[in-house]
Parts: C-alpha cells; structure tokens; sequence
C-alpha cells in the first residue's frame, strides 16, 4: 500500500521534539519503571503526542495490561473521560483512583455508546483483528482510531491481522507449534463441558486467543477500508530502531546522551498508527 492514498495530519517534526521535552519529564514519573510486555518510550510517546493534538473528550483504551497506558492517558487528559478495557483486569499493576476512569473486562463491541462525544477515540492494544475493530469503531461513531501494533508482514512475532496485513492483501495465518495447541487444547475443553452442562452458558471466541482468527488472502478488505479512511499515518520512532526501515526517526543518535531513555528502548518500536475514519 502506499501511504499517498490518504491525508495525512499536518504534524510536524519540530513539534514533536517540543513536545519531547515535556513527555520526557512526565516518562520519568511513570508509575511502572520496567514495563517489559507493555508499552514503552516510543509508543508512550506517540500516544501522548496524538492526545495533545486531537483533545479528545472521551477515551476508549483497549487492552491496558499493567495500566500504564491508562496513567499516560489521565494524565495527558487531565479532564477526558476514560473508559479502560481488558478481559483480564487482574493483571493491573496500577488501578486508577480517578473518578474520570472507569474499568470493564467486556470487550469493547459489546459496550453502549449510544451517549459519547462526537470528539471521541479509542486506543487498541489488544491485537485483534484490524478490520474488525474498524468495523466497529465506525459502527460506534468513534472516527480517531490508534493501533498500538502495526505488524509489517511476514513479522516472527505477528499475532493479529495488522492494518500492513490489510493493505499487502496476504491475510493472517496463526503459526501454530506445540506449546499453542497444547494451550488452545486446554482452553478449549472447560468450554466444551460448560457448554453442555449449563443452558446459558456463552462460550466467548475472544478468549481463545489469537489461534483462532485467521483471515484469508483477500484484496477486498483494503478496498474497503480505503472508502473509509481518511487520514493514514504510521507514527515515527523516537530513534531508528536497530535493523529496521522504518520511517525517519524523530532524532537522531547525537541526541541519545540527551534523552537515553528514549535511546535504550528505541527497539520497541513497531508501526503504532493513526487512522481518522471518514
């Protein structure tokens, strides 16, 4: 796909480095110093750089891990409300004490919003399908949409069909080895027996994981999606990550002395991406 298709917003690298300074400071204050699994430097900053442009008045983040996102986000926003969602809210290190922040383990197709804002957005770091969530984002009327992974195709470490799958028009196929069928096995038989035993029992797909969402190749899927878009924009990497062709980074490597934070975690970086839907 090439990106020339869509808009892109007017955001430029010198803004981005003014609003490094003062992200950088708010970095050191996050509640989770090692938030291996969750986001890090150069998505935290993205997300925090795309709320200070669109101000949205209403936030939707799905899948919030450890809750650092959920911090940033509230404190980014000071005046936003926040609707934070996770299957597993057990897995929380930091919960929130904000009376702007309200918690669901429902997935977010299955929540009312009929009474949002018009200037609404949601966060996905769920790693669901790309499409699906666009569905039902316009569905709900939210039209700033944020993919925390973008996946590149073919990537060792896809577990979703990324909007990059969309538009190469090659699919998702889940890579299955022992350990994920030894899992998916030991998942799948308590909902069998539920399912026999209980009447209204409702066996939930989502909690499979991802072994169960393949997508065929298809070319009518970026079709689609191109009626709806209009604003496409991978974010930049704070610093070019090592053996990555990504966009050009922020900064350069004279200014790793000056933000070594950011530095350090430069190899986080994969693709997080910016839609406006039409």
């Amino acid at each position: 796909m090439s990106k020339k298709l869509f808009k892109e917003p007017r955001w430029s690298y010198q803004s981005m480095r003014k609003e490094l300074i003062r992200f950088d400071k708010l970095y050191k204050l996050r509640p989770i110093q090692n938030n291996k699994g969750g986001m890090l430097y150069s998505h935290m900053f993205a997300l925090y750089y795309i709320l200070r442009k669109i101000k949205p008045k209403f936030v939707v983040e799905s899948g919030i891990y450890r809750g650092q996102s959920t911090w940033l986000i509230e404190k980014t926003l000071p005046k936003s409300k926040i609707l934070s969602l996770d299957l597993y809210l057990n897995k929380r290190t930091y919960i929130s004490k904000s009376k702007n922040v309200t918690y669901s383990d429902k997935d977010f197709k299955f929540q009312n919003f009929k009474s949002i804002p018009k200037n609404s957005l949601v966060f996905f770091d769920d790693h669901q399908n790309s499409i699906e969530r666009i569905m039902q984002s316009n569905f709900f009327g939210i039209e700033h949409l944020v993919f925390e992974d973008n996946y590149s195709v073919n990537d060792s470490t896809e577990d979703m069909y990324s909007l990059k799958s969309i538009f190469s028009n090659s699919g998702f196929v889940y890579k299955f080895n022992w350990r994920s069928n030894l899992r998916l096995l030991l998942r799948f038989i308590p909902y069998i027996l539920k399912k026999n035993i209980f009447k209204k029992y409702y066996a939930y797909i989502d909690s499979f994981g991802w072994s169960l969402r393949d997508v065929p190749p298809n070319k009518s899927d970026s079709k689609n999606l191109e009626k709806k878009l209009e604003y496409y924009y991978e974010f930049p990497p704070t610093f070019k990550p090592e053996f990555s062709t990504v966009n050009r980074p922020i900064l350069n490597s004279k200014y790793r002395a000056v933000f070594p934070q950011a530095y350090s975690e430069a190899h986080s970086y994969n693709n997080i991406t910016y839609l406006k839907l039409k």
